[in-house]
Parts: structure tokens; C-alpha cells; sequence
């Protein structure tokens, strides 16, 4: 415990002087104490020495009256308590006063002329031998024995004043040493308040001087020690006070200055915010401009290489076909001149997105090398392929981003080899518990890279050269592209070269494992149909073509007549909307980019026609020269269902049919060969699984039109995705499609999109229903 100043004062001015005080008050009082026991002593002994003495004759005589006598004036004269006179026996002779003490006489036959005593608490009795002279006993060498006892004395004396005389002494001492006590607590604790006091005012007017308050003095009475103190806290409080008003002057100056640098920063930010607009919207106007010059390209590209298919398919002679070869050649390069263009945009605007789906790496590397192998053949340049064993065979990830990369690569390198070979290596990096690290390079015997030409290797349009004076074709974006598409993938790019010895550009990209069987992803790609597998198309299917390039619109009637499907050709969305409200189509190609009315437009108000006429939707897949991200949503979003790029392939074309013109999914309400086969050959358990469905029709159409008119979108696509699959065990492909486009339309949470899905799904439950009371009526 730790005690402050004034207690310690307190302390050590009391602790010597209580203690000195109680020591010299114990003394003195017993010392007096003492002194008075020793005269009441020395007094009654005297007494009872004198009594013996003046009684000798009385007791020698037997004169009790004058015994009696001198008892009697003894008790008066000295407040004795009793005086008995007794025979040398022991017998009383004569007593006055009342004794506390009883009385038997020593037996010894030498009796000592000294008395004796006998002590209580109220009493003290003294007995003394009397004795008379023997003159025939003067020779006997012992004085004492020259006197013959002739009886005893015994006095008595009340000790209750003594007593009192000692509680008085005590008394007195005590109030003596209390007043003394309080006398010296008094000049302590003043002496105490004389040391704190200036110590607490000093310490308050530190505490006022910590608070801010600065102009706080202190002047306090005390000890020269203090006033040292008290000048040094003064000193202190004055330059605080002075450092405080010079640091208040220095803020109100920089404050000053701050201000006036805010404003010009205000001024700046508002120039910066007006340069920020400017610049996003030369940003826009560049993206709009890459859009419509990449929709311009394509589209006549897109006219040439799909009459360069066509034209191939013709009876050629040779110097014709090398022609034709020729051709498709230039345009697949500048194809792929106008891919980097648009790839490095999206990423200068953020918007390149790396998917996630399942994939063969062999597979990427097998398909890559083999569009390059006869670019390698032509400069007798070997490619070999090497893939070590411990990567897995299907992994989650980006193929079509990873074939871009190792094709920009492996291109790089055959076209800077003369002669040689080039080594594609792909390894495993690290395993982890989810993911994968793999390193791939791309090593060849060409020309090599300087220092100065690897550290701008990856900065956009920068071009190598081959000697002084040649360079190679192509954008100088090949190499910037990768990197982003890298990063994207969570890996690193990076170059080890020397001139004339080759170069090894090697990258790591992060790949996840599969989790579930690839059947289970829903983006696999698929391996677009033979024309053998699209044989039932032969319009049976009805489909609406629309494009405002009539070279365009030509090629696409041209394929969709080659496969025996009935087109429709229009130039403009109004068109297409007048032929949508007298016939239906199976399938609708619309362009985006129309004058007048675009795709978008058109899609929006032919999906309004179908609503109103209670009409199965029409699949809309959209002619796009440009698959920004937002484009696609955009797409999706005005009930657009699938979306082809420009320049159109024959493979992606003929998957976009096959995907939403599948006979045993579109057409029949009720198929039985479908439902027997979900069933596994078992008629009966078909039926079964079919009755199922049946008995909860209603019931599921009465909550998704409830859900759908409280626009419960989350609880509206769980029962329709519980109907679509139960229609999946089912031989009912009519309403499982329909099921499936509502279910998918949901996630836009448009009412415009979903309407008409639900009302196409009313009429499939509704054509269902009466189809089944039809066969029921006819059994």
C-alpha cells in the first residue's frame, strides 16, 4: 500500500513522539506506582513495629482495657483495618476492627524479631512478635534470643486507598499522555497541511496545465524546497504556454495554407472529374467504334468466309483451290487480327472474364497443334507435344483462353524459327487440396531475344525484328493478351532467351479439380452434330432468318437450305415482325445490328406478338459481331435465347440447330418411345411415372401462376424446376422444354421475359392435359 505525502508526514512526526511518550508515561507511572507500594509498606511496618512496641506491656500485664485502648486509637489514627493482640499460642487477647486475615502462630521454637505479612487484594495484615527483655540471657551471643516472646501483634491495613491512589496516578498519566498525544497529532497534522497543501495545489494545476488550461499559475505558502518547485512548474506552464501559441499560430497558417490548397484541389478534382468524363466517354466512343468497326468487318467477313466454305465444296482445279486457299487464309488472318483487337479492349475496359468449365488439357493441346502443324510443315519445323503423366485428364478451367494462349505462342515461335523444332512441355507445378498450379513452355531453335528486346516484350503494339531492316506482321498485341489471360488465370508469364540460341516462353496457369463426373457440369461442350444426325431437320422445320447484309442473309439461307430446312430471309426487324404475327417459326436468327429497328427490338416486340397470341415461344439466337459480356446480358435480358458470333461457323451454327431444333424435345406432347426409354424399356413403370406427373399438373400450374402474379421469383423457380425435373423421367419433351425456358428465364427477373414463358408453360399443361382425356375417351 502506498501512502501519499501527508500520511508519511503524519507518520514520522507522531510515530517518535507517541512512542517516547508512552515509553517515559510507562516509566514514570510504574516508578511512582512503585514508590507509593514501597511507602505503604514501609509505613504499615512502621506502625505495626510501634504498636508492638507500645503494647509490649499490655500484652505482658494482660491489661486488655489498655490493649483495647491502643487498638482503638491505632484503627483511628492510621485507617487500619483491624489491630488483634494474641497470647504466644495463638489465642486472641484483645482486637479492634474486623479482620479478613485468620490467625495461627508460628510453631517454630526460635522466633526472629522480624515480622511477617499476609496479602490479598482488599488487605495487607502484618504480624510481628512481641517480646519482652531478659536480663539473665545478656551473655547469649545471638541478640535475639535475648528477648522471650510474649504475644503476637497482627495489623491489618485496607489497601482500597492505595488502590484508589494508583488509579488517580494512572488517570492523571493517561489524560497527561492523551493531551500530549493530541498536541503533537495537531502540530503534525499542521506541519503535514503545510507540506501537502502546496504539493496537491501544485499537483491540480498540472492536471489544469494537461487539460489545455496553460495560463495556469500557482503561488502557494510553504517550504523554500517548495517554492523551488512551485518557480519550476510556473517556468513550465509559461513555455508550454508560449510553445502552445506559437503551434496555434504554425495551424492556423498551414491551416490557411491547407485551405487554399484544398481549393485547388477542389479546382483540380473538378478538372480531373471533367477529364475523367472525357475520357470514359472517348472510352465509350472507342468501344462503340471497336463495335462497329469489328460488326462492319465481320460482316462482310463473315459473307467471305462463309461463301469460301461453300465455294470449297464446288468442283475446283487446282490452281483454283490454292486460290480459295489463299483467301481463307487472309481472312483468317485478319480474323484473328481483329480477335486481338477486340480481346484488347475488353481488357483495357475490364470486361475479359475467364470461365470455368470442364476440359481436357490433352485435348486443348491436340486441337491447338493441329491448326499450326501444317504452318510448321511448310518450314519443315518439327512440333512436338509433351505432356508429363501426372496431369489429370479432365480439370475445371478455360480452355478456349488456354488454346489462345498456347496458339499466340506456338505461332510466335514457328514464325521466328527457320529451322529446327519447337517443344511444347506441359507439367505439373503443385497439388493442392482443390486446385492445381501447371507450367507450360513453349521452347524453339529460332532467333532468340536480346536483353533490350525481352523487357519490351509484353507492352502492347511492339513488334520484333528480324535483322535491320524486316519486321513480321500483326497487331503487337499477341503477347500483351497472353499476360492479362494469365494473370487472369492466377499464373505468371515470363521469357528466357539468347540471341541465336532460341527461346523458351514459358507461363503457369491455375486450374481447378473436378469435384463431380463431367456429365454432371451443365457446360460441357458439346461436339456439334453430323449432318447425318440432322437428317430429321429435313422444317419440317420453319426458320425465320434476319439480317440487313443481303451477302450475310444469302449465306445463312444457303446453309439452312443445304441441311432441307424451310428459311424465311427478311432485311429488317419491322418485316420480321409482320411475318411472326401470320405464321410461326421453329427457330429465329436475328441480327443486332439492323437499321431502324435493331435485333434487341425486334426480339422485345415479337416476344409481346407471342404473349398476346398465346403462342409457343420461338428460340431467338441472336448475330452478334461483338461478344462483350454485357452484350450477352443485354441479350438474354430482352428474351433473346442463344447468340452466335460473327463470322458464323458451320460446326457452331449446326450446334445452335441441333440444340434448340431437336425433334424428340420440341415437337410431340406425348412421346412414348422417349417415356419408355426413361423408363428403361418397362411400359408399365412409363405409364407409372407418366400418372405421377399427371396428378400433380394442376396443382403445380395453380402455384406458379400464384407465385408468378406475387413476382415470387425465388419460390416461383423452385416448383418449376421441381416440374421440369420430374418431366425429365418422362415422355413429355413439349412441356420439359417449356419448363426449361421459364426456369431459365427467371434469373432475369424481367416480367416481359418470363410472361410469355408462363404462358407458354399454362398452354403445354393445358395441351397435355387434353391430349391425355382424348386417349382416355378412345379406350
Amino acid at each position: 500500500m502506498k501512502w501519499g505525502i501527508k500520511h508519511q508526514v503524519l507518520l514520522l512526526a507522531l510515530v517518535p513522539t507517541v512512542t517516547i511518550s508512552i515509553l517515559l508515561a510507562a516509566y514514570f507511572t510504574s516508578t511512582r506506582l512503585q514508590d507509593l507500594k514501597e511507602s505503604f509498606w514501609e509505613r504499615g511496618e512502621a506502625i505495626a513495629l510501634k504498636l508492638a512496641s507500645a503494647g509490649e506491656y499490655g500484652v505482658f500485664s494482660r491489661n486488655k482495657a489498655l490493649l483495647q485502648k491502643l487498638a482503638s486509637s491505632t484503627l483511628k489514627e492510621h485507617d487500619a483495618q483491624s489491630v488483634t493482640f494474641y497470647m504466644p499460642s495463638g489465642e486472641e487477647i484483645v482486637g479492634a476492627g474486623k479482620s479478613v486475615f485468620d490467625f495461627t502462630a508460628p510453631k517454630q521454637t526460635k522466633i526472629l524479631s522480624k515480622l511477617t505479612f499476609q496479602e490479598n487484594n482488599n488487605a495487607i495484615a502484618f504480624i510481628v512478635p512481641i517480646r519482652i527483655y531478659n536480663e539473665v540471657d545478656d551473655l547469649q551471643p545471638d541478640p535475639s534470643q535475648t528477648k522471650t516472646l510474649i504475644g503476637w501483634l497482627k495489623f491489618e491495613l485496607d489497601t482500597k486507598s492505595i488502590q484508589a491512589r494508583e488509579f488517580k496516578i494512572l488517570m492523571n498519566t493517561g489524560i497527561i499522555l492523551l493531551l500530549g498525544l493530541l498536541i503533537s497529532g495537531l502540530h503534525a497534522y499542521q506541519m503535514g497541511r503545510n507540506v501537502t497543501r502546496p504539493i496537491l495545489e501544485m499537483a491540480e494545476a498540472v492536471e489544469k496545465i494537461k487539460k489545455g488550461e496553460l495560463n495556469t499559475r500557482i503561488h502557494v505558502p510553504g517550504y523554500q524546497e517548495l517554492k523551488v518547485l512551485e518557480s519550476g512548474i510556473n517556468t513550465m506552464a509559461q513555455a508550454l504556454e508560449n510553445a502552445h501559441n506559437e503551434l496555434q499560430n504554425k495551424i492556423y497558417q498551414a491551416t490557411l495554407s491547407l485551405r487554399r490548397s484544398l481549393e485547388t484541389i477542389e479546382v483540380q478534382n473538378i478538372e480531373l472529374e471533367i477529364a475523367r468524363r472525357t475520357a470514359e466517354n472517348a472510352n465509350r466512343v472507342k468501344s462503340e467504334f471497336l463495335a462497329d468497326m469489328s460488326h462492319e468487318i465481320r460482316t462482310p467477313l463473315n459473307g467471305v468466309i462463309g461463301f469460301l466454305h461453300i465455294l470449297k465444296k464446288t468442283h475446283l482445279n487446282p490452281e483454283q483451290q490454292e486460290y480459295i486457299n489463299t483467301i481463307q487464309k487472309s481472312a483468317t488472318n485478319l480474323l484473328a487480327i481483329i480477335n486481338d483487337i477486340l480481346d484488347f479492349s475488353k481488357i483495357e475496359a475490364g470486361k475479359l472474364r475467364i470461365d470455368r468449365t470442364p476440359m481436357d488439357i490433352r485435348d486443348c493441346l491436340d486441337e491447338t497443334l493441329s491448326l499450326l502443324a501444317p504452318h510448321a510443315n511448310e518450314k519443315n519445323i518439327a512440333l512436338i507435344p509433351l505432356i508429363y503423366s501426372e496431369i489429370p485428364s479432365q480439370v475445371l478451367g478455360d480452355p478456349l483462353r488456354l488454346k489462345q494462349i498456347i496458339s499466340n505462342l506456338v505461332s510466335n515461335s514457328i514464325k521466328f524459327t527457320d529451322h529446327g523444332s519447337v517443344i511444347v512441355r506441359i507439367i505439373l507445378e503443385q497439388d493442392f487440396f482443390s486446385h492445381l498450379i501447371i507450367r507450360a513452355s513453349v521452347t524453339d531453335t529460332g532467333i532468340g531475344l536480346s536483353t533490350e528486346e525481352q523487357k519490351t516484350l509484353f507492352q502492347p503494339f511492339n513488334q520484333l525484328k528480324i535483322g535491320t531492316s524486316r519486321k513480321l506482321g500483326g497487331t503487337g498485341l499477341g503477347l500483351v493478351i497472353c499476360k492479362k489471360l494469365v494473370e487472369q488465370m492466377g499464373g505468371t508469364i515470363g521469357v528466357i532467351s539468347e540471341p541465336q540460341k532460341g527461346s523458351t516462353f514459358w507461363f503457369t496457369f491455375q486450374v481447378e479439380k473436378l469435384s463431380l463426373p463431367l456429365s454432371r457440369y451443365e457446360d460441357v461442350k458439346t461436339v456439334p452434330p453430323t449432318h447425318s444426325e440432322l437428317d430429321y431437320l429435313k422444317g419440317s422445320f420453319n426458320v425465320l432468318a434476319v439480317d440487313d447484309n443481303p451477302d450475310n442473309l444469302k449465306l445463312i439461307k444457303l446453309l439452312l437450305e443445304d441441311l432441307g430446312i424451310h428459311v424465311t430471309a427478311l432485311d429488317n426487324g419491322q418485316d420480321a415482325i409482320e411475318a411472326v404475327k401470320h405464321q410461326s417459326f421453329h427457330l429465329i436468327l436475328m441480327d443486332i445490328r439492323m437499321p431502324l429497328m435493331n435485333g434487341i427490338e425486334c426480339a422485345q416486340a415479337i416476344r409481346q406478338l407471342e404473349s398476346g397470341y398465346r403462342r409457343k415461344p420461338a428460340p431467338i439466337v441472336a448475330l452478334t459481331a461483338h461478344a462483350l459480356v454485357s452484350e450477352r446480358k443485354a441479350l438474354l435480358a430482352a428474351g433473346i435465347d442463344d447468340y452466335l458470333t460473327k463470322p458464323i461457323e458451320q460446326p457452331e451454327l449446326l450446334s445452335i440447330l441441333h440444340k434448340w431444333l431437336k425433334e424428340s424435345d420440341r415437337e410431340k406432347t406425348i412421346d412414348w418411345e422417349l417415356g419408355k426409354k426413361l423408363a428403361g424399356g418397362r411400359v408399365e413403370l412409363a405409364k407409372e411415372f407418366l400418372n405421377n406427373l399427371v396428378a400433380t399438373l394442376p396443382q403445380e400450374k395453380a402455384k406458379i401462376n400464384e407465385e408468378y402474379q406475387n413476382k415470387n421469383w425465388d419460390s416461383l423457380r423452385d416448383i418449376v424446376h421441381k416440374l421440369h425435373g420430374a418431366c425429365c423421367y418422362c415422355g413429355v419433351p413439349y412441356l420439359k422444354n417449356c419448363a426449361q425456358q421459364l426456369e431459365s428465364s427467371i434469373a432475369t427477373r424481367t416480367l416481359d421475359i418470363i410472361k410469355p414463358r408462363v404462358e407458354a408453360l399454362n398452354l403445354a399443361i393445358d395441351t397435355l392435359l387434353a391430349e391425355l382425356a382424348n386417349i382416355e375417351k378412345k379406350v
